[in-house]
């Protein structure tokens, strides 16, 4: 998984992002749906523009769902079933606007694994206890080339989230 400390994750792609200093702009662009919304958009259809014009998404509610889900498989199947689907569509219809999951964190939250390369979500030191969160949401787009660790531009450089630029 590489860096990337460009603003590009926010015109194409997806991503998780909990950094308060990368979440901050978006926030106060006004651009923020409720996940409840996005997730209509696959019954209603998606509407012809973004809901405020612009070239970001910012969805909020994504760690609730998998903070209050029953075990690590059923937030893992969630996503599988809804997240990946609304991502395919939404960049179909929008192939040059950037969908972002605003997550609270913190931080330690998120474990990115070198060994396969996959995020996993939650608050457990034994891996297998925690959603694998990337491979969720991407599938196979989730490692390798085109999956990115977004740092933050502040002093402290950190990773502030993880983004992808397409998923197949």
């Amino acid at each position: 998984m590489n860096d990337m400390d460009a603003t590009t994750w926010k015109r194409k792609g997806s991503s998780i992002v909990w950094s308060p200093e990368l979440l901050g702009p978006l926030i106060t662009d006004g651009s923020v749906v409720s996940l409840r919304t996005a997730q209509c958009w696959m019954v209603d259809g998606f509407p012809d523009d973004t809901p405020n014009g612009g070239s970001t998404i910012l969805i909020g509610g994504l760690q609730t769902v998998l903070e209050t889900a029953g075990s690590t498989g059923e937030a893992y199947d969630w996503l599988r079933t809804n997240i990946m689907p609304f991502l395919r569509s939404a960049q179909a219809h929008w192939p040059r606007v950037g969908i972002v999951f605003g997550m609270a964190g913190p931080r330690n939250l998120f474990h990115l694994n070198e060994g396969d390369d996959l995020v996993y979500f939650g608050r457990e030191k034994d891996r297998s206890k925690n959603v694998k969160i990337t491979l969720g949401m991407w599938n196979g787009a989730a490692t390798g080339v085109g999956a990115y660790r977004l740092i933050s531009t502040g002093v402290k450089k950190e990773v502030g989230g993880y983004h992808v630029n397409h998923i197949s």
